[in-house]
């Protein structure tokens, strides 16, 4: 029987998102696959020949101007006559069943350059469902594409969905809400850590979203309050705000109980996590609004039956009951996040956390659902 043809839109490069390469590759089993990106970049070598780079000039002058006319809230227009002629080709080469935008504003590279009938699924992550949604131009244009008979959309959380309906956009077609799923096979304990000495981990980029500043202070006023001599906290990641971090540990002179232990393979993420007995990451939300949904590896780490400190942050606690799966705390909220760090030292690792994980973001449940969505999108044509 011929297969369906689905067609992945997004900016991102393949290889460098785990949740994209884990959906691509799983659906790529089921369905004739092909995965476009519009910048530079490393190829799915999975996808051979139906992988493939349509770059967009965002170093143009023109692309420069317009963003900056953009980040100021007055425009939303990525219109680009030349860049629409060869994505229109590639598109039509392959004639597609569905296409699948990852990421909701990168979306608007496709759609305002190619007019189509064909469904079109939209995946809102983060960015696209709060930072934008500052720019009237972009908030109309959200309005006017979502009441398009072929438009669908996918949020990876209740609260991302919900923003939009403050913002009172008009969905044609009833939203999807599909958590991210993680690899509950690659993510599972083997074994407890020996050591009795508490050691907090954090998996994750060093931007504003993800807080690992305000965990190195929480950090320092839990060991001032409790005398604590033994405990460690590690960081796994890199990113802008690395060095900001490690310019504050040397100041408060934590550097012999906080590790920066860079980029790291999933297989030693999960031998560090092994080790571990607490998972701290303290989203914000930056002063340009912007959000995540559910962070993958909170999600992981519950896998790996660890207790979570976090916060009140979006769709966190969608995945972290507070008292339950650990703890949250308000943004920024320094006090009360060290004294979670002082009551969950009687915390025992937490086989309700994987459980969640397995009945409710586990990679298996997410494709088939995944499958399902383009399943009955396919039955309508």
């Amino acid at each position: 029987m011929k297969k369906s043809k689905i067609l992945y839109f997004s900016g991102y490069d393949y290889k460098k998102s785990s949740f994209i390469r884990q959906d691509v590759e799983a659906i790529a089993k089921s369905f004739n696959v092909k995965y476009i990106s519009y910048v530079g970049g490393e190829l799915n070598d999975n996808l051979g020949e139906n992988s493939k780079i349509i770059e967009f000039p965002d170093r143009s002058m023109k692309s420069r101007i317009r963003w900056k006319l953009e980040k100021k809230g007055l425009i939303f227009k990525w219109k680009e006559a030349s860049y629409g002629k060869v994505l229109k080709q590639a598109i039509n080469e392959f004639q597609p069943d569905i296409i699948h935008c990852q990421f909701a504003y990168e979306s608007a590279k496709l759609i305002h350059n190619f007019e189509t009938d064909i469904p079109i699924v939209i995946n809102f992550r983060g960015y696209g469902a709060s930072y934008k949604l500052f720019n009237r131009f972009y908030v109309k244009w959200l309005n006017k594409t979502l009441a398009k008979k072929n438009i669908h959309s996918i949020f990876v959380s209740k609260s991302l969905k919900e923003n939009l309906v403050k913002k009172e956009i008009v969905f044609k077609n009833k939203p999807n809400i599909l958590y991210t799923g993680v690899d509950t096979i690659k993510f599972k304990r083997t074994t407890y850590p020996k050591s009795k000495d508490l050691i907090f981990i954090q998996v994750g980029n060093f931007n504003d979203k993800k807080g690992q500043k305000i965990t190195i202070k929480a950090f320092d006023l839990f060991i001032q309050n409790t005398k604590d001599t033994s405990s460690k906290l590690i960081f796994i990641g890199s990113g802008k705000n690395i060095e900001e971090c490690k310019n504050l540990t040397n100041k408060i002179s934590l550097n012999q109980r906080i590790e920066f232990k860079g980029e790291m393979s999933q297989e030693n993420i999960v031998k560090e996590m092994e080790k571990a007995h607490v998972f701290v990451h303290h989203s914000l939300t930056p002063s340009n609004g912007d959000q995540e949904g559910i962070p993958n590896s909170i999600i992981e780490a519950m896998a790996m039956e660890l207790p979570v400190l976090s916060t009140f942050h979006s769709g966190i606690p969608e995945a972290v009951e507070d008292g339950v799966n650990g703890m949250l705390c308000k943004e920024n909220d320094i006090n009360t996040y060290s004294r979670q760090m002082e009551k969950v030292r009687s915390w025992k690792h937490l086989e309700i956390n994987r459980n969640k994980v397995i009945e409710k973001f586990n990679i298996s449940n997410h494709i088939t659902e995944l499958k399902n969505i383009y399943g009955k999108l396919l039955t309508k044509q």
